[in-house]
């Protein structure tokens, strides 16, 4: 983060601390229907309109390191296969043969020279290219150069892969990730490696479940004994960046360069030498449209991401990112803090899908939302951008109203 911008959310923090009413010139937040979390329809136009049309990040570059390394990404009710080139680019197909349909890889993960249909043997080159046909003399003007792997749109940023599965150009994907990109610079991310991952099903909706981590008004009740004692609701900066991005930046109380209780003391406690002085001295958590969450630290940051598999459920996936270490053995530092990453998380979990069955009870018509929480609205507001108002019920809609409090 440049210096002008850290003096400036600084400068946030120490008027969120002394404020006791609600900000002059700042709009009220309009009450969010309660029905953009069980209605059909609006599902089908997000899932339609977001998650098959924005770029999404998908996975870690080092899971395909060498060339012929492949990974099927399957979260989105279709299968992607990502393939590492013989220059080691990253291009990225629909896992579907153009004869019949059939996969081209069975395997979810593995390495290969050849892509070959697995019914009927159709070869294709790494990048996609149709090579030979068993007995092409039995078909009458086939052109293998127009049957080649459907591809789709995939790029890289600082070590994550990310994909757009609409037909269009989806647009420079650094244009699309930024300010957040160029604030997450200092973490060196291809650097970093992978220290656990994981993933819940949650029985609730996308955005009942994303809007959980938009916001630090619930950790004094949600978060009582964990995550309240580290950090400071109460001086908490709320930026709202472009593209429906938006940064959370909480005070520690407690400042242990690493982020976690029961540290102190450890022989090893990550510490990435080059995160600028706002990201140690607070919690800068980030939201990537359309639905990447991370809290940093100086050790690293967990990313978060929320799969849609359906209108009252959804897969959240969860991977800490941090420094190489020297030997093979994981350091206990990492095993205490995935074992206390996983509580914190049980914690936000074990709301989600009473909330849900709460929104589907009829009686849940509106959601009023705070100061705190307008980054909740922003987002809602994003997405009725991308899904087009037009298309949306009027009773469902979210005005735009805070795009004139966008950071410029």
């Amino acid at each position: 983060m440049k210096t002008k911008k850290i003096n400036e959310v600084r400068k946030q923090i120490e008027y969120e601390y002394k404020r006791n009413s609600y900000p002059d010139g700042f709009p009220k937040i309009p009450d969010i229907s309660g029905k953009r979390y069980t209605d059909q329809e609006f599902f089908d136009l997000e899932f339609k309109n977001i998650f098959l049309k924005s770029w999404l990040m998908i996975f870690r570059e080092d899971e395909i390191p060498n060339p012929g390394d492949f990974k099927i990404f399957d979260k989105l009710q279709r299968d992607i296969l990502i393939v590492r080139q013989k220059d080691k680019s990253v291009k990225a197909f629909y896992n579907t043969c153009s004869h019949r349909g059939a996969p081209v890889v069975r395997e979810k993960q593995g390495s290969t020279k050849l892509l070959k249909c697995q019914y009927h043997s159709w070869a294709y080159d790494l990048d996609g290219s149709l090579l030979r046909v068993p007995d092409e003399r039995d078909f009458l003007e086939l052109d293998l150069s127009c049957r080649g792997l459907k591809q789709v749109h995939c790029d890289t940023w600082d070590g994550w892969i990310f994909i757009s599965l609409q037909d269009k150009d989806p647009g420079s994907l650094k244009e699309f990730l930024e300010p957040v990109a160029s604030e997450m610079d200092c973490f060196k991310s291809s650097e970093l490696k992978t220290i656990w991952k994981n993933s819940t099903l949650v029985k609730a909706n996308w955005k009942t479940c994303l809007d959980a981590f938009m916001e630090v008004y619930h950790s004094p009740t949600i978060h009582k004994d964990t995550v309240n004692i580290l950090l400071d609701g109460n001086g908490m900066a709320a930026g709202l960046l472009k593209n429906g991005h938006s940064r959370m930046v909480t005070p520690k109380r407690i400042n242990l360069d690493g982020g976690m209780l029961g540290a102190e003391g450890q022989d090893f406690v990550p510490f990435i030498e080059t995160c600028d002085s706002i990201h140690a001295e607070t919690n800068v958590a980030y939201a990537m449209f359309p639905n990447f969450i991370t809290p940093t630290d100086t050790s690293g940051y967990v990313a978060i991401l929320f799969w849609p598999k359906s209108l009252r459920e959804t897969e959240i996936e969860y991977l800490q990112l941090g420094p190489k270490w020297e030997g093979k053995e994981k350091p206990q530092y990492w095993i205490d803090q995935e074992t206390s990453f996983y509580s914190i998380m049980e914690e936000d979990f074990k709301n989600l899908e009473p909330m849900q069955k709460s929104h589907d009870s009829g009686v849940f018509e509106k959601m009023p939302l705070n100061y705190q929480e307008r980054r909740i609205y922003y987002y809602h507001q994003t997405v009725d951008d991308w899904v087009g108002r037009e298309n949306i019920k009027s009773e469902m809609i979210a005005d735009d109203i805070l795009s004139p409090f966008i950071e410029k």
